[in-house]
């Protein structure tokens, strides 16, 4: 596996992406199971395609207030530590005994607001492929102020993401602002020197596609005026007749967390729940019974995996079971994604 860091190959990998009708997902993580799951769906679909070396993104937030990631992922919350450590793990599966040593794997730090990241953004510039500066929640003319300060200090070190206005949280407060109109993205893009922008396209994080209606027609007029260089994010809330269409509307880049998040964490409670009298000693399942939460049917031997006696098993209550549950979600989750976006493109580059 080879770490691509180097500005002008990442726009390589970007122009060869849009010339094949190829969406790059970027896949966040914030632990080391969902990066091998990342590298792994990779590697698996690129043995089914034939292709060794497929270009996959590995993202991660630093403090960002809605998921800072890099805070999460020790338990001491030091986000220093966390960059530190994606790379040294990203390092490790790029070594000559890994499997995945042939992807060509870029790191994105996403959502890297100024005022609260620059020691990563100046600090790991030279290790990130590409660097989302996300002064959206500033006004409009402090927000490319911000955005093309950042520009200046790392120019040509690494490719700047940027986004030109807020896109909301699921659930947050207020109401929805404005699509980014073809006036905005343009006078962004010239102002701010940025590669990519983040446009509003009608998306928002962490929504589930309810009343949210992705504008494609909208995403296309500024792909006309831009070019194919925006990333989407609020993928989550794009219905899934609309998400082949996102390549071909202008994105490149493709933001992707909470379902990969979500697929994960069921498969890993379906296994739990498969195990309980293989977790839990028999006198709390007893009382779970008493209180209502759960039936006789959690001692029977023909329910999921259980074996006597009812007691904490070792195979079972240590992380590698839980692990490779995880594993299987997110690497399957992802997986189906790289079929989405056009992955398939790439078989015989």
């Amino acid at each position: 596996m080879t770490v691509i860091n180097d500005y002008t190959q990442v726009k390589e990998i970007y122009s060869m992406a849009v010339e094949k009708g190829v969406g790059l997902p970027v896949f966040c993580s914030e632990d080391r199971e969902t990066v091998e799951a990342i590298l792994a769906s990779a590697y698996e679909y690129g043995q089914e395609i034939g292709v060794d070396d497929l270009p996959i993104i590995v993202a991660w937030t630093n403090r960002y207030p809605c998921r800072g990631q890099m805070t999460l992922l020790t338990a001491c919350g030091d986000p220093v530590l966390g960059n530190k450590l994606m790379f040294s793990d990203l390092a490790m599966f790029a070594d000559s005994s890994s499997p995945y040593r042939k992807l060509r794997v870029m790191p994105h730090l996403d959502h890297a607001f100024p005022w609260l990241d620059e020691d990563i953004m100046l600090g790991f510039a030279d290790q990130f492929a590409s660097v989302m500066c996300d002064a959206s929640e500033k006004p409009f003319e402090e927000n490319i102020r911000l955005t093309a300060d950042y520009v200046e200090k790392v120019k040509n070190k690494v490719v700047v993401e940027g986004a030109v206005d807020e896109i909301f949280e699921s659930g947050g407060e207020g109401e929805k602002n404005e699509p980014t109109s073809v006036e905005q993205a343009k006078r962004y893009l010239a102002e701010t020197g940025v590669d990519v922008i983040v446009p509003n396209v009608g998306t928002e994080h962490r929504a589930t596609a309810g009343n949210v209606v992705y504008l494609s027609d909208q995403a296309r007029k500024l792909k006309e005026a831009v070019g194919p260089i925006m990333c989407i994010h609020g993928t989550s809330s794009v219905k899934p007749e609309d998400l082949q269409k996102l390549p071909g509307d202008g994105f490149v880049k493709i933001n992707i967390y909470t379902t990969i998040a979500i697929h994960g964490g069921q498969a890993l409670t379906r296994e739990v729940l498969q195990n309980l009298a293989n977790i839990l000693p028999e006198s709390e399942l007893r009382e779970l019974v008493n209180q209502g939460v759960l039936t006789e049917k959690a001692f029977s031997m023909d329910y999921g995996q259980n074996r006597p006696p009812f007691k904490p098993k070792l195979d079972v209550v240590c992380n590698p079971l839980r692990r490779d549950e995880w594993f299987k979600g997110v690497k399957n989750r992802c997986k189906e994604f790289l079929e989405i976006f056009n992955y398939s493109k790439f078989a015989g580059m």
